[in-house]
């Protein structure tokens, strides 16, 4: 049952991530197992009966009102619980502050500490001088829960949550603080504190500094999902309690995803780059098609009983908007590489964020030029071309992959780009003249993406241009009256040429078999000429 909780924690030991929802995520296995359900229907299921009606409330706690609640000991996994006197600190409009007892007593907590998490927590935030936490995730995610505990105000935790193993957790949220005591022990063995509430470390850092309430808007966007989605694909979680901190003002720092991109969208293996991935992908939604133009796109994912990509394609619908999933993702990978909003109306960038430069997965300036790579599903990633007069781009992918291309071209000094898509046959196969790179153009990136639903898949690249390593045919061969992108074939394949056509290589020299060695040669036929380049 705790494999895959244990194996998050142990593939992120060394990255600064901060969530320990993910770990009690993956013990929703257990009620998988009893037939229950969740994840695999995608249907917003509710495992066990839960308060359906407002239950008697409880009296709200006092301040200076000790409690005893359970508490759970991330040191060890999977993680252990135990009972430990808190008491009420402060009390908000929206939230009660209760702090551990023995961290109070050592000072690490202290009441300048809760009034200004109050104060973020209910009325401001870096980003907004007169809005916190609060206002921001229930305007932009949707409202958390309230039957199990019929009182509006959430319980803000806060304890020393510890780590495993190097590994610290900034806090978590967990759904058996949802069900009664009884039904969260028999399903997974753990007490529920019959509250609406997140848990918040307070050690080794200020527990009132602003990214340590971003964490607190974090969980909170955790505990808002659950109230709509119970069984949303972790990607779309994360994501969107990533875009909290940032409505909070005070988003995860980008690394990690910027310097390898090659990273299914959709998967979510705890590492830091799954953050970042998942951040960038939700607040690009939120700009582009989201609150920021008027939209209640966001909550509409979040509030869709279905999960994963058929979440946003339901979300998209339910705004009214013709997009889906797959319109978008080419849109977020072409966004990552063009990253400037005075293009195309703003469609390809972030308005804002700082995006860092996204690394290449491969960089020339020298022809002619071939290569390989391979990309995971639902990933783009980007090919930078320089130098190269009358560049020719070509793309060959697997024949069972579901590849798109596209040509990005882009001159910073004239402030001009030019992006254009690169059709692709039945083979996915094609090729892209671009003019003027060099001279006009200082960065030229081919960028594939991968649409093919499972696992990776491999393609080929050429590149070819004029004035650098490569020199025109000799006059001998015709003059062509246009000429047209290169063809890509991949070497040892049988070429079947049209009636009338000739083939020579680069030195003028006419071809006269049918199989080719990788390089590059010239197709005449019918007064046109077209560049033939054979792949190794």
């Amino acid at each position: 049952m705790y494999l895959f909780a244990l194996l998050l924690v142990a593939q992120v030991q060394s990255t600064p991530m901060h969530c320990g929802t993910p770990v009690f995520d993956a013990m929703k296995t257990k009620v998988r197992g009893q037939g229950l359900g969740i994840g695999d229907l995608g249907r917003n299921p509710t495992p066990e009966p839960r308060p359906l009606s407002p239950v008697p409330r409880s009296k709200p706690p006092r301040i200076g009102e000790m409690r005893t609640m359970w508490l759970q000991n991330m040191s060890v996994m999977p993680p252990v619980q135990f009972q430990a006197e808190l008491t009420c600190r402060g009390t908000g409009n929206h939230c009660y502050v209760m702090v551990d007892d023995s961290s109070w007593t050592a000072g690490i907590v202290d009441s300048a500490d809760v009034a200004r998490i109050l104060e973020r927590f209910d009325n401001s935030s870096p980003r907004d001088t007169s809005h916190g936490v609060w206002y921001h995730n229930t305007t932009v995610l949707g409202r958390p829960p309230d039957a199990i505990d019929n009182d509006s105000l959430i319980y803000l935790i806060y304890h020393n949550v510890g780590e495993f193993h190097g590994y610290s957790f900034d806090g978590f949220w967990q759904y058996f603080d949802e069900y009664y005591d009884t039904t969260s022990m028999r399903l997974w063995g753990y007490h529920s504190n019959e509250i609406e509430c997140v848990y918040l470390d307070c050690y080794p850092n200020n527990p009132s500094e602003d990214y340590r309430i971003a964490i607190a808007a974090h969980e909170f966007g955790h505990m808002i999902q659950w109230n709509y989605d119970q069984a949303e694909s972790l990607w779309v979680n994360e994501g969107c309690a990533e875009l909290a901190m940032w409505l909070f003002g005070k988003p995860d720092a980008i690394s990690g995803f910027n310097s390898v991109p090659d990273n299914d969208l959709t998967k979510w293996t705890g590492s830091w780059a799954d953050y970042i991935k998942t951040y960038l992908w939700s607040l690009f939604l939120y700009e582009q098609y989201g609150g920021r133009v008027g939209t209640d796109l966001i909550h509409n994912i979040v509030a869709s009983p279905l999960v994963s990509i058929e979440g946003v394609d339901s979300g998209f619908a339910a705004t009214g908007l013709p997009q889906r999933f797959e319109d978008v993702l080419d849109q977020w990978i072409l966004a990552n590489v063009i990253n400037d909003t005075s293009y195309l109306a703003g469609k390809y960038g972030y308005f804002g964020e700082h995006v860092p430069r996204f690394s290449n997965a491969g960089s020339y300036n020298t022809y002619p030029v071939s290569g390989n790579n391979s990309l995971d599903r639902w990933a783009g990633e980007y090919i930078r071309f320089q130098k190269g007069r009358d560049l020719q781009i070509g793309f060959n992918g697997a024949d069972n992959a579901n590849f798109h291309a596209f040509m990005v071209a882009k001159d910073t000094i004239g402030h001009r780009l030019v992006l254009d898509t690169i059709e692709l046959d039945s083979l996915q196969a094609g090729s892209i003249s671009v003019p003027g790179s060099d001279t006009g153009y200082q960065s030229v990136w081919l960028v594939p993406a991968s649409h093919y639903p499972s696992g990776r898949m491999n393609y080929a690249y050429t590149a070819a241009a004029t004035g650098i390593m490569e020199t025109n045919p000799k006059p001998q061969i015709p003059n062509p009256k246009s000429a047209i992108g290169p063809t890509v074939m991949r070497a040892g394949a049988r070429v079947r040429l049209p009636s009338g056509a000739e083939l020579y290589s680069t030195d003028g020299r006419l071809v006269s078999q049918k199989s080719l060695e990788p390089g590059v040669y010239w197709l005449t036929a019918a007064g046109q000429r077209r560049k033939l380049v054979v792949a190794p």
